[in-house]
């Protein structure tokens, strides 16, 4: 791919954080492929990208977790490289992580500082001396954040807060990385972190804004940074650009329309999901698939797309609405009753999730169809030679590349061990497969592979629901997508409107209505 030329207006002489040409690989993934980013001092500036684009990565580099292979780091225009943690809270930097780590029966005090060194009176701990300075930090930025009662009372916007205090106090803060500080606040609450941050700006903090909603970032943000697959692609002032100059460079793909065609329209319907209670405004969820359809379901980090899979698996229990199979009620939290109907599941995590990895390969293939290797009907005992038989035959199927049926599934590659957990349900009437993130991990030759087994599975007349972060790997499968956003629905999109950027804007919407583009 070809890097465009991002905007390098940025660039003044008062930028106090600037990342050059920074290149990160894991193996053969590039995770960053020359990535730039500009900060000035007591700016809100927002990184945007959609999954995979490099933006954790990027951060990592800044935190001191992971060194990058090529490329610098200025601060006030001279380069360092940040050595760990710790070299990094010198320098000012605070990180506000997605998944808070408060502990629930400390007070916001308690919590602020854990890790730091506590203020003494002689011997004993300034409890007094803890208060004022947590007081003193809060006053400007949240003056009625109780600080007396467990951070397990306080509601989601207040345990943000308490984050935010904890990263200033101690040396001074000259960068606050936030990193979807609103994803589980109301709107009331993500007002008053709006409030916080400009405050922080206003006394000459940096702020790097990490947000799926575009209408806050347009909102809060001075400045912006996109990156696309660990390249930045686009960067400048949010007050030249608009909401859609950002999604047209988060995709920065053609509008390909989704290759799949749709099953007709008497197909049955394999798998039908009624008013199911999911997601956290308490909304419903209900779609169906039919007989031969790969349905795609795309969402951000964070917008429940595995959590949804499990719950249809049966991994997890509902309280309330209806899962048919075949027009048969599948009971809540039941993974047999799934099986037994001839549903199945490839799940994301391959290695903790899907293989048993102190297993043999044979063992791998049989467990989810024991009665067929049974020595004998009704007996506890596996047929060694029927397991061989299994293996051999979903070798030679799905052209895994193994040697011995007895070896450990971690001897294969991650195509071969993907393949795996297909030919699991090697042999069985399949009607539903679920699949997520079927390729991740895996070179180019297996994901052909595997898209082919997919694609297979629907023209034998099984219903396909995949999730994936692969815009590609979406359009390529999928003949019908539903997107995602803070577990609501928010666009169902076939045909003429499946495009990628159709895709992307309906993943980072924030509204409650549901849109429908058919």
């Amino acid at each position: 791919m070809t890097k465009p030329e991002p905007d390098l207006t940025l660039r003044a002489d008062h930028a106090f954080l600037t990342l050059r040409g920074l290149k990160k690989h894991f193996g053969g993934a590039k995770a960053l492929d020359g990535a730039d980013l500009v900060v000035e001092a007591g700016s809100v500036h927002s990184l945007v990208g959609e999954n995979g684009a490099g933006k954790s990565t990027l951060i990592k580099t800044l935190s001191g977790l992971i060194v990058p292979d090529a490329g610098e780091i200025l601060v006030d225009g001279l380069p360092v490289t940040i050595a760990g943690v710790q070299h990094a809270e010198s320098l000012g930097f605070r990180f506000i992580h997605q998944e808070l780590s408060l502990v629930p029966y400390f007070t916001a005090v308690e919590n602020a500082f854990i890790g730091r060194p506590y203020p003494r009176k002689g011997p004993f701990i300034d409890r007094a001396a803890m208060r004022r300075t947590i007081e003193e930090t809060a006053r400007s930025i949240a003056p009625d954040l109780p600080l007396d009662i467990p951070v397990g009372q306080m509601t989601t916007g207040q345990k943000q807060l308490v984050e935010i205090i904890r990263a200033l106090i101690g040396a001074p803060a000259r960068l606050i990385v936030m990193d979807e500080p609103t994803a589980s606040l109301s709107d009331g609450e993500a007002a008053r972190l709006h409030e916080a941050v400009k405050k922080m700006s206003d006394k000459g903090v940096a702020v790097i804004f990490i947000s799926h909603r575009l209408d806050e970032v347009m909102q809060i943000c001075d400045s912006f940074t996109v990156l696309r697959s660990g390249c930045t692609v686009g960067a400048g002032r949010i007050a030249e650009t608009d909401r859609a100059g950002l999604v047209h460079l988060m995709s920065g793909r053609e509008e390909v329309r989704g290759a799949a065609q749709m099953p007709a329209p008497d197909s049955p319907v394999v798998l039908r999901v009624r008013d199911v209670p999911y997601g956290s405004r308490g909304t419903q969820v209900s779609f169906d698939i039919r007989a031969g359809e790969i349905l795609g379901l795309y969402g951000l980090v964070g917008a429940g797309r595995s959590s949804l899979m499990k719950l249809i698996w049966g991994a997890q229990p509902h309280a309330g609405g209806q899962i048919e199979l075949d027009g048969k009620v599948l009971r809540a939290g039941r993974i047999s009753d799934r099986i037994a109907k001839g549903a199945a599941y490839v799940p994301e995590d391959r290695r903790n999730e899907g293989l048993i990895t102190s297993r043999s390969i044979a063992d791998n293939l049989a467990v989810s169809q024991l009665p067929k290797v049974r020595h004998q009907a009704g007996m506890p005992w596996t047929s060694r030679r029927k397991m061989v038989e299994r293996s051999e035959a979903v070798q030679s199927t799905l052209s895994v590349k193994m040697g011995s049926p007895w070896d450990g599934p971690l001897t294969l590659s991650g195509g071969n061990q993907q393949k795996l957990l297909f030919g699991r349900w090697f042999g069985q009437a399949t009607r539903l497969l679920i699949l997520d993130e079927p390729s991740r991990g895996v070179d180019v030759g297996a994901k052909a592979e595997i898209h082919a087994l997919a694609r297979r599975f629907a023209a034998q007349g099984a219903a396909v629901l995949m999730t994936t972060s692969d815009m590609d790997e979406l359009m390529a499968l999928s003949a019908r997508v539903l997107v995602l956003a803070s577990g609501e629905i928010t666009a169902e999109l076939t045909g003429d409107s499946l495009t990628p950027t159709r895709v992307i804007d309906a993943a980072f919407q924030h509204q409650t209505e549901k849109e429908t583009q058919v």
